[in-house]
């Protein structure tokens, strides 16, 4: 259906993320450069980045098209924004990350969603209502007819990005020059992070601009203070970019500038040196983490030795290093967190991000090991999908362990004798950066929300612990059917390493289970989480305790033990069960390796 459009307003939602950084707004390009073609064509165009000006909703509904942008942690806000708009008789289009993966959901909000790289969707999509056509040939495009969802198909990959133009920041709302500007010189990431989407979106091949066209960029904004190189891996194609940091050096375009770049970068000594006479201020390096067996996971070629070297040669040039790391692998404890912080500390990195594994939509992590089942989310709340807030059930740690290690290792980062040790260097500018950071965590306690996660995370923990009360229990009973499984075996052990007296329940009805139940303290339940022809068999089986039980089962505490088929021993219902008979998490992690390894499960180091 043809309808007019001229007015057409663009939104990124604030930002959910917690890092030093969150203070410096550097925009993400995509409205700005969405804003710039549209504005080009001759549309009255606004841009609003959130984290630069609040937004003007009445500017925003008077719109006839807004064109909104989606991560996951801003999904719910980019949502709720969509619903007004629609409301006030506007056109709602949902574009990002989030909504590329999972658009169905984003069509219950939205009127349309661009999927991908949406620069020639979104042209399209505008001229196709303008002229009243169909959409079922604009590729990347998502949309509802009557009765179905149509999922047009995938675009290729722009091949030459010069033909998007340099993005005008005066349309963002608020921006004044001078400040920090965002340049993106490529797309796409040509390796293989388990938990990252920028390949699902982007791709793997490594698309650039021309080094002209990102000299002509730099020209533009000679003025500003601090330019961000928005790549994905800045150096990448280290040929290319120590061309342009020539050029850049010989062209006297040569601004306080940062990128994300990997560990590898520093192997070569030209470019380590281009950079720095470049006036390169600061590197963002995703170290990810320094347990070797938490590296292989993520399919992250480095190893400890690259990260340590790597650290050494930037601060030789130097160049100041924001350290990126990812806790809560499936193979890191509550210790890997306090090694991590303090090998951040004996490294002197300049200032560090904690950032909690989340299974982000688009992600290796997310295809196969979330969305496929394997493993539980333990929370949908979108906006807790920002790296700060526990939403999946880790394997060596409980999920509660997992949030207050990585904020309380964030703390002693930033901390004052931290603060102290940049000023006692006469670093006035990394002594402000470590003040914000801890300014930054001070204020994460005061938001209510984040209060009210840790609280629920701890109350799963000790949930068992508070329906039981303060009893001194010594002894448990276990049905039978629950130590034929491996983990039940496990468990078992596991008590017994805590000196609890474990009674095994026989699955039928006898003197001798009823003489059992007398002598136990409280009873374990098997909760069971797999296949579902295996499903029948084993409740048949537990169900034949619970019948010729029935009057001494209900005057006992039970306490529910997920059997989990196909992820293997996991620790947070451990740790619950052992809650029951010490208040020492300590004793009952080190009863779970020692057990673990009597039953030939790992190794104790």
């Amino acid at each position: 259906m043809k309808r007019p459009l001229k007015k057409l307003v663009f939104v990124e939602p604030k930002s959910t993320h917690l890092h030093v950084y969150s203070r410096i707004a550097i925009p993400r390009l995509g409205s700005v450069l969405l804003g710039t073609m549209m504005r080009n064509k001759g549309y009255d165009v606004r841009v609003y980045i959130e984290d630069i000006h609040a937004i003007d909703m009445d500017d925003v509904l008077s719109a006839d098209l807004v064109g909104i942008s989606a991560l996951t942690s801003t999904a719910p806000q980019s949502y709720r924004l969509a619903d007004k708009v629609r409301e006030a008789g506007a056109i709602a289009v949902l574009g990002g990350t989030h909504v590329s993966f999972l658009p169905e959901e984003a069509l219950a909000h939205a009127d349309y969603v661009v999927r991908g790289e949406g620069e020639f969707a979104f042209l399209e999509l505008v001229d196709a209502i303008q002229r009243g056509d169909g959409f079922e040939k604009i590729q990347n495009l998502s949309y509802r007819e009557p009765g179905r969802v149509v999922h047009n198909p995938e675009r290729p990959k722009i091949p030459n990005l010069d033909v998007n133009p340099i993005a005008d920041y005066h349309l963002i709302t608020g921006w004044k020059p001078g400040g920090v500007v965002s340049i993106a010189t490529s797309r796409g990431c040509p390796f293989s992070c388990t938990f990252c989407s920028v390949p699902g979106m982007y791709g793997h091949a490594f698309r650039t601009h021309s080094v002209d066209r990102v000299l002509e960029e730099l020209a533009v904004h000679k003025s500003c203070a601090y330019t961000f190189f928005a790549d994905d891996i800045f150096t990448a194609n280290k040929k290319r970019v120590k061309e342009l940091l020539r050029r850049m050096i010989e062209r006297g375009l040569t601004p306080q500038w940062g990128a994300q770049v990997r560990t590898e970068t520093v192997d070569d000594p030209e470019l380590l040196q281009l950079m720095r006479d470049s006036n390169c201020f600061n590197v963002y390096v995703g170290f990810e983490s320094i347990n070797p067996r938490t590296l292989k996971l993520f399919n992250k070629k480095q190893d400890l030795a690259k990260i340590e070297r790597a650290i050494d040669r930037f601060h030789d040039h130097k160049i100041g290093i924001h350290g990126m790391f990812v806790v809560g692998s499936d193979e890191d404890d509550v210790e890997t967190i306090e090694e991590t912080r303090r090998f951040a500390r004996q490294h002197d990195i300049d200032s560090v991000q904690f950032m909690i594994m989340t299974p982000i939509p688009g992600s290796p992590d997310w295809a196969a090991l979330y969305a496929g089942g394997q493993k539980y989310v333990i929370s949908d709340n979108w906006t807790m999908y920002d790296g700060h807030h526990v939403v999946h059930q880790p394997r060596r740690m409980s999920p509660y362990e997992l949030q207050m290690g990585a904020i309380r290792g964030m703390q002693k980062f930033y901390s004052w004798s931290g603060i102290a040790e940049r000023l006692l260097k006469g670093d006035l500018y990394y002594a402000t950066i470590r003040y914000w950071g801890k300014k930054m965590l001070r204020e994460w306690w005061k938001d209510e929300d984040n209060r009210r996660h840790v609280e629920w995370l701890k109350e799963q923990i000790y949930a068992e612990c508070e329906q039981v009360g303060r009893r001194a229990l010594k002894s448990v009973g276990l049905p039978e059917v629950l130590l034929q499984d491996k983990v039940g075996q496990l468990l078992r052990r596991f008590l017994g390493e805590l000196d609890v007296t474990v009674v095994p329940l026989a699955e039928a009805a006898s003197d001798a289970a009823s003489r059992a139940l007398e002598t136990i303290d409280c009873l374990i339940t098997p909760i069971v989480k797999r296949a579902e022809q295996e499903k029948g068999e084993f409740y048949a089986r537990l169900t034949a305790v619970t019948d010729s039980l029935r009057a001494r089962w209900e005057r006992l505490p039970k306490i529910s033990f997920p059997v989990i088929g196909g992820q293997g021993p996991v620790f947070e219902p451990f740790a619950r069960i052992g809650l029951l008979f010490t208040g020492n998490l300590d004793k009952i992690r080190r009863a779970y390796i020692m057990a673990g390894a009597a039953e030939g499960l790992w190794e104790v180091a």
